[in-house]
């Protein structure tokens, strides 16, 4: 064995034995895994169905045709958008449509780093910061923690007036209503992307409000990632009402981009296959009664870490648990100290947090991960509330010895050599 395979099953068998929580990630199915380990990643295909570059395309036309017509059916758009299957990842998913839409010097607004917005919508990190001016909206406390501020979002984009306005998040833990936040957008002429990386498997199960309008209220642009909620390969869509596809398409092939990956595309779309109830996950379980599970999972870790007296940053609504730390805690001595305990998170920032970003004043924690590994309730709960005190305790026992027997009971999809 050289040494990549043995790193490789060194990785496999740190992922079974561990318990993860990180929010961003999941376990696609076998299917998918192998899709991106085939024979289409051997072809060339630049271009568009229909019109390729080099020659011996015509399964890779077919393949690309029925993942775009599998992404429309599964978020039910096929009548208002179109869909790019080609791009690669969700941060240039999103850089696409900046690139397809605004002139240097254009306004971009989007959700301040700190209330839970992403790097990739501008950022003060982000490199086309170089080519576009940038401004944020935030949160405010309510009845169930932070939640989006909308006096402050309608308020900033008349101040400011967007040519594009971004609604999308990365650790934000409530629902929210798209067409509200649209309309408000659109009645000032601005542009709307809606990223919905987080919450895709949610959007398409019914779980949470859709950004696919027909009107005003719905978002010109969609993004999302496809490895999170949605459970498939590590790709990502690129949906955009019909009247703008002709840029995606020309910004994506040629302005930035070469041949597509095809084994990604294939991958992607065994997933949405999953995702509609043509081919099913190794468990069996139907889409929408996995996401319902990932839901009541959070709630019931959040319980946990509650009663042990984690303070919450807002309660979830979604598969994403945001804690906020004390001022005694490290976040990145935290994470470490749960990772020892076999327990894989993620800090994070959290609103009005003062400290750096390498160690910010949050623990986010989400269940999509394990609850395809067949995470309940119970243990979920269990989970959350020895966290909470290993924590406070700064000891781990009781967690660590909870750790190592679940997952010996939680199911494991993978083969190893």
């Amino acid at each position: 064995m050289n040494e990549i395979s043995r790193l490789t099953q060194q990785e496999l068998s740190r992922q079974r034995n561990t318990l993860n929580l990180i929010a961003s990630e999941n376990y696609p199915s076998p299917k998918v895994l192998s899709l991106l380990g085939s024979a289409w990643n051997n072809k060339y295909a630049e271009g568009y169905p229909g019109k390729r570059y080099y020659a011996g395309n015509v399964n890779a036309d077919m393949l690309e045709e029925f993942v775009i017509d599998k992404a429309l059916e599964v978020f039910n758009a096929k009548s208002e958008y179109g869909v790019n299957v080609q791009v690669l990842s969700g941060s240039p998913a999103n850089a696409m449509v900046y690139f397809s839409v605004l002139e240097p010097g254009d306004m971009v607004l989007s959700l301040d780093l700190g209330s839970g917005g992403h790097l990739s919508h501008l950022h003060s990190t982000s490199a086309y910061r170089k080519f576009f001016k940038h401004s944020t909206y935030t949160v405010k406390e309510g009845r169930s923690g932070y939640e989006l501020d909308i006096d402050d979002f309608k308020n900033k984009i008349e101040l400011v007036n967007p040519r594009l306005v971004i609604i999308g998040f990365s650790s934000y833990t409530r629902k929210y209503d798209f067409a509200e936040f649209c309309k408000i957008a659109h009645s000032n002429g601005s542009l709307v992307l809606a990223d919905i990386s987080h919450i895709s498997g949610l959007v398409a199960s019914g779980n949470h409000s859709s950004p696919f309008q027909a009107d005003d209220s719905g978002a010109d642009f969609v993004t999302t990632t496809t490895h999170k909620t949605l459970r498939g390969p590590r790709s990502a869509l690129l949906f955009a009402k019909n009247q703008y596809m002709d840029a995606i398409n020309k910004t994506i092939f040629p302005g930035t981009s070469g041949g597509p990956h095809l084994n990604q595309i294939a991958a992607v779309g065994q997933a949405l296959l999953e995702v509609l109830g043509e081919d099913s996950y190794p468990d069996k379980i139907a889409f929408n009664r996995y996401i319902e599970a990932v839901l009541n999972n959070a709630k019931a870790l959040e319980d946990g870490l509650v009663e042990e007296g984690i303070e919450i940053v807002s309660k979830t609504q979604n598969h994403i648990v945001l804690a906020k730390l004390s001022d005694n805690h490290n976040s990145l001595e935290v994470q470490d100290f749960l990772e020892k305990s076999g327990i894989i998170t993620n800090r994070n920032s959290v609103p009005n947090d003062n400290r750096s970003a390498w160690s910010p004043g949050g623990l986010r924690l989400g269940t999509a991960a394990l609850t395809s590994r067949g995470l309940n309730i119970e243990n979920a709960n269990t989970l959350g509330r020895l966290i909470g005190s290993s924590i406070k305790s700064n000891k781990a026992n009781k967690l660590r010895d909870f750790s190592k027997n679940l997952v010996k009971d939680l199911a494991w999809w993978y083969e190893e050599s």
